[in-house]
């Protein structure tokens, strides 16, 4: 119900800004809005008036991930948007997605985890982070920050401020400690400052400062 009043709310604005030119333009965002670049889209389309201006105007778009324009003869015109799904900010410049490409972060969701690294490490912070989205149980997948240096590896921090270090290699191994220190930490209600994962023993809780 949500969705067909939300995309009703979208059609029908489009529509009402569009009536001086003697053509209506229908926007629909399949995946409902999520950057200001969007809104930004919709007054540069009111501007156009032919079929190239307004492909073009689409294909400049970076967080468009596919698009459909339908153009009838009565000259209004109907474009279904995909967007791309950010799934981390990369150097607080770009989102990257799901498939690795990068576009503009535009500073619209700034609740996703926050990567600090070169480009030959990205996969390694996907790795991470796609492994936190879907073998960590939500309360406890609370992270800002995911940081990379040469000297000391892999670092994540969460909301709490606590540290948990992977070491410059983030192996299996390790993800599986990570995932049984935290059900550790939840469980005993504990919040360490510090959890270091790179010993091949065990790994070290720090409730120091």
């Amino acid at each position: 119900m949500f969705r067909f009043k939300f995309l009703f709310l979208v059609t029908f604005l489009i529509i009402l800004t569009s009536c001086s030119k003697s053509k209506n333009i229908e926007i629909i965002f399949e995946d409902n809005f999520m950057y200001k670049a969007q809104k930004e889209l919709i007054f540069e389309l009111k501007l156009v008036n032919t079929k190239k201006d307004i492909k073009n105007i689409l294909l400049n778009q970076d967080w468009i991930e596919d698009f459909k324009i339908n153009f009838r003869i009565n000259g209004n015109v109907r474009i279904i948007i995909n967007t791309k799904i950010p799934i981390f900010i990369w150097n607080e410049k770009y989102y990257i997605d799901n498939n690795m490409e990068t576009f503009n972060f535009d500073k619209t969701n700034n609740q996703l985890i926050k990567v600090f690294c070169p480009s030959n490490q990205l996969n390694d912070a996907m790795n991470l982070i796609d492994f936190i989205n879907t073998k960590i149980k939500s309360e406890q997948n609370k992270f800002t920050k995911l940081d990379f240096k040469y000297s000391s590896g892999w670092i994540l921090v969460s909301k709490n401020n606590t540290e948990i270090k992977f070491g410059k290699v983030i192996s299996k191994d390790r993800l599986n400690s990570f995932k049984q220190s935290l059900n550790y930490v939840y469980e005993s209600n504990s919040i360490p400052s510090m959890i270091d994962l790179r010993y091949k023993d065990g790994v070290a809780l720090n409730y120091g400062k």
